[in-house]
């Protein structure tokens, strides 16, 4: 899920260099990453709370399509 799909309420968000923002509320997470022109991406959503993280979700994609290709 990205952006706008993300329903939860609390979000423990991951920042775009790997460092940790804590537990905040998923539109306080999604206006960060507006801020930073990325993507707001579940990455860890059977997680209490789930894990976001703001990245470039087309260069995400593109690293998981490489992955899966070397495995």
């Amino acid at each position: 899920m990205i952006n706008e799909q993300i329903r939860d309420k609390e979000v423990r968000l991951i920042g775009e260099h790997g460092e940790q923002l804590g537990i905040m509320s998923a539109k306080d997470a999604m206006k960060l990453a507006r801020e930073a022109e990325l993507d707001l991406v579940k990455v860890a959503p059977m997680a209490k709370p789930p894990v976001c993280k703001i990245i470039d979700y087309g260069k995400y994609r593109y690293e998981m399509a490489r992955k899966e290709k070397e495995a």
